[in-house]
């Protein structure tokens, strides 16, 4: 009997081509099977690996920063979204300490983790010479023995960049060909202001310059008058050749050339601020370096925050491909005097110019933010703000307008090295799921902490460890790693943090479980009914002790927890708390004194700190 539904005849044929399309297949499968266990074992590796891979590391600077500018601080005029936003996902210091109330100094020890009285990067009143850094073209710089975060980043396989300014020396050589500054200490690449920015570049400024009401012009007018004649009257009775006079002409115009530029830009004349004058000091020192050369001379100084925010991003978008970790320093220029703007945010603030700094500020920190968010970098990225010291109170331009920072209800500002209007900056850290976000930190810390705490957070060897070649220098900085997770700290001895006014010790804080204390040794000579020194964009306090309050016979003491802005009556010296608070601190700062050598100050130098013509680099391209 057949079957009612026959079933097909298979060929042989066809039999052979149907084993050859399976085979086919089972290899595509096999092939597909084989790329996806390897994408697989590939993805696994890049876990392990981004797992093992240290943090990147982002250190944002700003300049003369009040910490009442910011709304994450109780500003509420002036607008921080993108800083507000930062400490809402990191931690907020509120008692956080510059180590100088002065950009050289102070930016030399958040770098180095050390006081910059330790290796000389400070000025002395007794000499007046210099406050900072003045020149491009001067011999004072950052000691090469002091090792900086970036050079223990380095040790440690990390790209380095620092972006915008430096401020501690660049080390010139003959003519200027090679200023090498940051790349001699740990940075791969520097592209950014060499020392800082001046009122005088904005500019322009004449060049030909005759003061007659002054006598050093009318002394040379005299003299040239005087030998001008003297060769119009040797050709006429002495029977000079013509050869002869006109040799004499040029020789003696050229030395009267030389005398008179010497009179007019380099330190002759009341305008010579700095040792040089404004011409001359926007020629000289107005430049921004690419690595060891001069490629921009003068600044252009509207829409340089978004030039050094663009040089950042190209660093961060080259880094997102690179296996190895980074550093980056991003050194604002703001909010330093002069003021300036891009045009699109110029007039945006209720507070005139400063205030527009501030906001442009704030944009560019925003900016920043967003490439390591776009290059898939936030995660995995240690982010630090802070500022070198407090605002400038002083601070005015030509028009009587504000044009410093405020520093809140802390006393006194910028210049003032114990005042903690001077020393008291904001500080925020970020590190996604490893530092709590939205939380506050009240504990005392310092700008030195920061090369000690990275490494603890990226889980580094000690400084002294990663570059063992190096003479092993005690930190001042310590880790606050700990702290800043929140974690319960055992019970550990009180910490001193010593407050200098150039090189000499101001006032000193201790810091136990429960009080805060500080102890002044000097105090400003405020104008009446301020905490100031007067009004002027180069007016500051001296810290010279015939203009201060002398207390070493009778320190005043504070409790910062029971009076945080120190407006109330100081602690009595009849209590036993005055007694033993000052005791301790009298005693720890006699074994500092006799234990800790302080050298001598380079910015007391005028050999140090002078411009020297043959060091002056110069952009031919500009």
């Amino acid at each position: 009997m057949r079957d009612a539904c026959p079933r097909p005849v298979t060929r042989p044929s066809e039999l052979g081509r149907e084993e050859r399309t399976r085979g086919s297949q089972l290899a595509v499968m096999a092939r597909w099977r084989a790329w996806f266990l390897a994408a697989a074992a590939a993805a696994a590796a890049a876990t392990v690996s981004a797992a093992r891979r240290p943090p990147n590391i982002l250190v944002i600077l700003a300049d003369d920063l009040g910490i009442g500018d910011l709304g994450c601080y109780g500003n509420d005029t002036i607008r921080t979204p993108h800083i507000d936003k930062l400490a809402s996902q990191g931690v907020k210091l509120t008692h956080h300490l510059a180590a100088a109330a002065l950009c050289t100094p102070s930016r030399a020890a958040l770098l180095t983790g050390r006081y910059p009285f330790r290796y000389g990067l400070v000025g002395d009143d007794a000499n007046r010479a210099a406050p900072v850094l003045l020149h491009v073209a001067s011999r004072a710089h950052l000691p090469l023995d002091e090792v900086t975060l970036a050079k223990a980043l380095s040790a440690a396989n990390y790209s380095t960049a620092l972006v915008g300014k430096w401020h501690l020396g660049v080390q010139c050589g003959f003519l200027g060909r090679s200023c090498p500054g940051p790349l001699n200490h740990g940075f791969d690449t520097f592209f950014g202001i060499p020392v800082t920015l001046f009122f005088e570049f904005r500019g322009p400024y004449a060049f030909w310059k005759f003061d007659f009401s002054q006598p050093s012009y009318q002394r040379l007018l005299g003299t040239w008058v005087v030998a001008m004649a003297s060769i119009a009257l040797g050709k006429k009775y002495l029977g000079w050749r013509t050869r002869t006079v006109i040799l004499l002409l040029l020789l003696s115009n050229v030395f009267f050339f030389l005398y008179w530029f010497r009179v007019a830009h380099i330190g002759f004349n009341k305008e010579c601020l700095w040792g040089v004058s404004p011409w001359m000091h926007r020629m000289a020192n107005s430049m921004i370096l690419r690595q060891d050369k001069v490629v921009e001379q003068p600044i252009q100084l509207d829409g340089l925050s978004q030039r050094f925010v663009k040089e950042s991003r190209e660093f961060l978008a080259q880094r997102a491909e690179d296996e190895r970790p980074f550093f980056l320093f991003h050194s604002f220029a703001h909010v330093h005097t002069p003021m300036f703007s891009a045009p699109h945010m110029t007039g945006v603030s209720k507070h005139g110019s400063y205030g527009d700094n501030v906001e442009e500020m704030d944009e560019s920190v925003g900016a920043l933010m967003d490439a390591l968010r776009e290059f898939g970098l936030e995660d995995n990225t240690i982010v630090y703000f802070t500022s070198d010291q407090g605002g400038h109170v002083e601070a005015m331009d030509f028009e009587g307008r504000r044009i410093g920072g405020h520093n809140g209800h802390f006393k006194g500002g910028k210049a003032m090295g114990g005042a903690e209007g001077g020393i008291r900056v904001a500080g925020i850290y970020r590190y996604p799921g490893h530092l709590p976000a939205g939380t506050t930190l009240d504990t005392p810390t310092s700008l030195m902490d920061l090369m000690p705490t990275v490494l603890d957070l990226a889980g580094l060897p000690s400084v002294h460890d990663l570059v063992p070649r190096t003479p092993r220098k005690d930190l001042d900085g310590e880790s606050i790693a700990d702290l800043l997770k929140g974690k319960s700290l055992p019970a550990r001895p009180p910490r001193i943090f010593l407050h200098h006014c150039r090189k000499h010790i101001h006032a000193a804080r201790l810091v136990t479980d429960d009080h805060v204390y500080k102890m002044y040794l000097y105090k400003h000579k405020w104008f009446p009914g301020t905490t100031q020194c007067g009004w002027g964009h180069t007016v500051g306090c001296s810290c010279a002790k015939a203009m201060m309050h002398d207390l070493t016979e009778q320190p005043e003491l504070y409790d910062l927890v029971r009076d945080p802005y120190e407006d109330h009556d100081p602690i009595s010296p009849e209590t036993d708390e005055y007694k033993k608070v000052v005791g301790a601190l009298m005693q720890h700062l006699d074994q500092w004194n006799r234990s800790v050598h302080y050298p001598t100050p380079q910015l007391a130098s005028r050999l140090d700190i002078a411009w020297l013509p043959w060091r002056q680099p110069v952009c031919f391209n500009c």
